[in-house]
């Protein structure tokens, strides 16, 4: 009996289309007897994916994953889940978040800790894994800090003549400084909260990053301001507008029509 109500499970989540674990990435070129940690990252499956996405939180990146985590919630609930489930967009997305061994110092100008070599090699390892799990193109979004990592780590794939690993890019609420090369041609979508009252992220900066990107770049490019939400009584730079508190459907059905169409 209980090896039946497994079955059953099991079949309903895979009719739901949203399955999530933690996933133990490890270091390209390593292995499990090396020492080295590997990555943990949170894992919500699509039924029918064609893309999977890799999400770079922002903060000091580190979330602490234990391999038994078997949801998250806030943020990654209200913005990124839905991207796997088929009854609140497309379905279209595989979601991966990457939770870094490590803290990620913020710094005061700028979070130069996203451009170290073992942070980009641990990205560049999280989407190699992941594009020869599944077999599809790659996205990398990132989020105010997350947005200096996924920008330092596009120009690196650039230097080494890799930058077909990655297919598009989500820069949300992006950390002032985090900018794409005027060598970029990949498709980018840009978010950003009207009312984001973070001064590390400005609106103002992220969208002189579009126009910037605009005169240089030929794929497709789009600007979603986010409106909705609310505001919390925390650090702006944490909460409230700045993390689409209460306006993650903005934000989820913006990335899903930026790529797959309304």
């Amino acid at each position: 009996m209980r090896l039946l109500w497994t079955f059953w499970l099991l079949l309903l989540m895979l009719v739901k289309g949203a399955y999530a674990q933690v996933v133990p990435v490890p270091l390209h070129g390593t292995d499990e007897q090396s020492g080295t940690a590997p990555t943990l990252t949170f894992l919500w499956t699509a039924k029918s994916a064609k893309v999977t996405l890799v999400f770079i939180p922002g903060g000091e990146g580190h979330l602490g994953f234990t391999p038994d985590k078997k949801s998250l919630g806030g943020f990654y609930a209200a913005t990124l889940k839905p991207l796997s489930d088929s009854s609140l967009t497309s379905g279209s997305m595989h979601v991966v978040v990457f939770d870094s061994p490590t803290a990620l110092p913020a710094g005061s100008n700028y979070p130069i800790s996203r451009q170290s070599p073992d942070h980009l090699r641990r990205i560049e390892s999280v989407v190699r894994f992941y594009k020869e799990r599944y077999g599809l193109p790659i996205l990398i979004m990132g989020h105010s800090n997350g947005a200096a990592s996924i920008t330092e780590f596009y120009k690196m794939l650039q230097r080494e003549g890799q930058s077909d690993l990655v297919a598009g890019a989500v820069f949300s609420a992006a950390r002032n400084g985090s900018a794409f090369s005027d060598k970029t041609n990949l498709p980018i979508l840009f978010l950003a909260h009207e009312r984001d009252g973070c001064a590390k992220s400005t609106p103002y900066e992220s969208k002189s990053v579009y126009e910037a990107q605009r005169k240089t770049n030929s794929e497709r490019l789009e600007y979603v301001v986010i409106r909705g939400g609310e505001a919390q009584a925390q650090n702006p730079c944490t909460s409230g507008f700045h993390m689409f508190y209460g306006a993650g459907d903005e934000a989820y059905k913006a990335i899903d029509i930026f790529f797959f169409g309304p």
